[in-house]
């Protein structure tokens, strides 16, 4: 996956980030980090990062059942962070990215349908399975989007913790994605009955808690699978990606007036309180 990216031009790769899991107090591994460099519009900074879980299997298949799916920005609450949030240290304040992302046509908007559960099948008889026993699809993928979360929950804490008040003031988007080679499936529902169509992409909705959120946020992570996984299956979703990034910065353009005055704003009001304290 990383020669792929750099065939493809992505500038900045990093193989295997270490990251500390704040749940097990040690250092854990995510697979690639690939980002192109900050885009400079004015007085904000816009990065952007494509994080990546590979998985493998060729013994089993990897099944996602879905469900009718309309994409709002609260969706993907938990993908950014901006100065204003860093400065605070409070994730709630997601009032800059709504201006951002409300004005931004990002892949989710193309997406009708959303898995939120899933499961693995062996591909081949074994009389010696055991489905309550031997690993199921929501342990291999429970790990894969754990690692995801966990390194954007990590990486948002350590520029909200360093961050302080210079500009131009930052702003990130991370786009997490899970890239299996294998073959894979969407569950659907068709006259009642439960009916495997074979896919190489799936969106798959879940949650996690940051330290400095007071409620649950919001994931949405790109499955993209292929056997075997070549560099033209995946061609067109870093595309997708790459248009992703491209319209938010043309939005972070197009708003850089009402952003930037809403940050220092928001500067201004934590500067006051905290001299009144």
């Amino acid at each position: 996956m990383a020669s792929y990216l750099e065939n493809l031009g992505w500038q900045e790769i990093c193989n295997s980030d270490t990251f500390y899991d704040k749940e097990t107090k040690n250092l854990r591994e995510i697979d690639i980090v690939s980002s192109n460099q900050p885009r400079d519009i004015q007085n904000l900074q816009l990065e952007t990062y494509l994080i990546i879980e590979c998985k493998q299997s060729t013994k089993s298949a990897w099944i996602f059942y879905t469900r009718p799916f309309k994409f709002k920005v609260s969706d993907i609450n938990g993908h950014y962070l901006d100065e204003a949030q860093m400065a605070a240290k409070n994730t709630e304040h997601s009032e800059i990215m709504e201006t951002i992302l409300n004005n931004a046509e990002l892949h989710y908007n193309k997406e009708n349908r959303v898995a939120v559960t899933a499961d693995i099948l062996p591909r081949f008889a074994d009389k010696n399975y055991n489905p309550e026993k031997d690993e199921t699809g929501k342990d291999t993928i429970y790990a894969a989007e754990n690692q995801l979360k966990k390194y954007i929950d990590w990486s948002t804490d350590q520029d909200i913790r360093k961050r302080t008040q210079v500009l131009p003031y930052s702003i990130e988007m991370y786009f997490p994605c899970i890239v299996f080679q294998g073959p894979m499936y969407e569950a659907v529902i068709v006259n009642g009955k439960v009916e495997l169509e074979p896919t190489n992409h799936v969106l798959y909705k879940t949650l996690y808690r940051s330290r400095y959120s007071v409620y649950e946020k919001n994931v949405l992570i790109d499955i993209i699978a292929g056997e075997p996984l070549e560099e033209q299956n995946f061609l067109k979703y870093q595309n997708m990606f790459r248009e992703d990034m491209e319209s938010l910065y043309r939005s972070v353009s197009q708003n850089c007036g009402v952003i930037s005055r809403r940050i220092v704003e928001t500067l201004t009001l934590l500067e006051s309180t905290h001299r009144r304290s």
